[in-house]
């Protein structure tokens, strides 16, 4: 009979979960034994599992804007609108719900290719429905341009939120307030109308 695996799957994910944490308050220079101690495991587990310490801090980006993807896929719709709309809304659902995966996606941190990469993916889902909804008339101009400032309105809405600089209750109208001028910065003649505030 073999020795049981020490190094599994479990703990991999487990000392993901608790590095994002450790990430997100403490920045990409936190200390590896509290990580390990919090888990009730070693720092050979760290290297065990993920080579190095720079693989860990790439793997932990890795997975919040693979998460963030993935929440934004959920919300893709036909409608051109109710397709921006939904993937706004579900951008902030995620970021309230991970809230330490948000910053270690757009806070501070080493960069690497990978991590470059991980971090464009996460504006692809908007890229995408704002393309679309170009090429059916419904927004206009150029849909990199459109896609950056949509996303940069959302980050930065997403961002004061989270510091808590919206009174209880506001948010979801200020919110609200920011997609339709958002909105009506972009759509046609036509469409100007489709989110109102």
């Amino acid at each position: 009979m073999g020795r049981p695996r020490l190094h599994d799957e479990h703990l991999r994910q487990r000392l993901l979960e608790a590095a994002t944490e450790l990430m997100a308050t403490e920045g990409p220079d936190f200390s590896l034994r509290p990580l390990v101690a919090s888990i009730g495991t070693s720092t050979s587990a760290v290297y065990s599992l993920f080579g190095s310490r720079g693989e860990l801090l790439e793997a932990i980006t890795l997975r919040a804007a693979r998460s963030l993807v993935d929440a934004q896929d959920e919300a893709d719709v036909d409608d051109p609108v109710q397709r921006i709309l939904g993937l706004a809304h579900a951008w902030r659902q995620w970021a309230t719900d991970n809230a330490s995966m948000f910053q270690v996606v757009f806070g501070r941190g080493d960069s690497t290719p990978a991590v470059e990469e991980a971090r464009g993916s996460t504006a692809e889902p908007l890229l995408r429905a704002v393309t679309a909804a170009v090429e059916q008339g419904v927004l206009h101009g150029d849909p990199e341009i459109s896609t950056r400032t949509i996303f940069a309105g959302v980050h930065g809405f997403i961002t004061l939120e989270l510091l808590g600089l919206y009174p209880s209750g506001e948010s979801d109208a200020v919110f609200d307030a920011l997609l339709a001028a958002m909105w009506r910065s972009w759509a046609t003649p036509e469409h100007v109308a489709a989110v109102a505030a």
